[in-house]
């Protein structure tokens, strides 16, 4: 098997996505701090021309993930996408012409090599990528569940704190939406009346705005964009992973040397999370303090400045 282009294009498109997702970051972080209205905060973002831009190199992203996964294994492709995280790190610390923050930066390749572990030692199979609607209707109460404690806890907190409750939202929608996808997909092989008629393509209608919708707030609320796509990076294979085993009869390892594998992976995904939670409050009091833009901010010379006080010769 030659691994030449999916190798390539993984990591091409993690470097997309990273870099994109910090675009998209900054142009969140611009929209008015007050906008609390949804439409008003989507029509912010695409009066951005940043925006549109990172939004296309997006759906490039996504191009270049698909050639990768047409052309090698998950297993192979799957843990390269996840560097995505490291790109978009990397990126931020240019953008904001700050200097790398290592203690950060050693936190986020843990957090990347626990999850590529876990996958390459879980291996998914295929399963049955069929639902009805009596069987789904667990999986959305579990998922209405979790929203309603992610948001709660987002409405309850602010800062990162508000940031990460978004960003795990996000992250569960992502993950839902993957394996929705793939019902998807396998309805429309059965014929476009057979697709149209089922209950999958019409809950992507609503699963991919609210993703997005949670996505960008996420980015909003975080001066660092880094902590945000960790743990929507970390959530979203493992939501579709959950969702393969108890609800699509897909398989993953179960020998007692997979277990521990699995295990292990998870553990160093869960403290290299904890340890990007744990420095980013950090870092951004060292940005606040030094005066240097955050990454979803532009440098000071382009930032727009309020305008004075007029004077009483000034006042009528």
């Amino acid at each position: 098997m030659n691994v030449v282009l999916p190798v390539l294009a993984a990591l091409a498109g993690a470097a997309v996505y990273g870099v994109t997702g910090v675009l998209q970051q900054r142009s969140a972080r611009r929209v008015e701090s007050g906008t609390t209205n949804q439409v008003g905060f989507v029509r912010g973002l695409i009066s951005q021309p940043l925006w549109l831009f990172s939004t296309i190199g997006s759906v490039v992203g996504f191009g270049l993930q698909g050639v990768a996964l047409g052309s090698g294994p998950i297993v192979l492709v799957q843990p390269l996408l996840v560097t995505g995280v490291l790109f978009a790190a990397l990126t931020g610390f240019l953008l904001g012409r700050r200097p790398v923050d290592w203690p950060l930066m050693g936190s986020l390749p843990l957090t990347a090599a626990g999850l590529a572990a876990f996958l390459l030692v879980a291996r998914p199979s295929a399963g049955d990528a069929r639902l009805t609607v009596g069987e789904v209707l667990p999986l959305a109460v579990t998922l209405f569940v979790l929203l309603i404690g992610c948001l709660a806890l987002a409405r309850r907190s602010q800062g990162l704190s508000r940031a990460l409750s978004l960003a795990l939202a996000s992250g569960i929608v992502y993950g839902v939406t993957a394996a929705v996808a793939k019902v998807t997909i396998a309805e429309f092989g059965a014929g476009l009346v057979a697709g149209l008629t089922h209950w999958s393509p019409w809950a992507l209608v609503v699963l991919g705005p609210l993703g997005f919708l949670l996505n960008q707030n996420a980015f909003r609320e975080s001066e660092l964009v880094s902590p945000t796509l960790a743990v929507i990076t970390v959530t979203d294979p493992l939501v579709g992973i959950g969702i393969g085993v108890l609800w699509l009869n897909e398989t993953i390892w179960g020998t007692p040397g997979a277990v521990l594998g699995e295990v292990l992976g998870l553990a160093a995904m869960a403290l290299g999370v904890w340890l990007v939670a744990h420095r980013a409050p950090h870092l951004s009091e060292e940005v606040a303090a030094s005066g240097a833009p955050a990454e979803g901010e532009p440098p000071a010379g382009l930032r727009r400045r309020p305008e004075p006080e007029p004077g009483p010769a000034h006042r009528r």
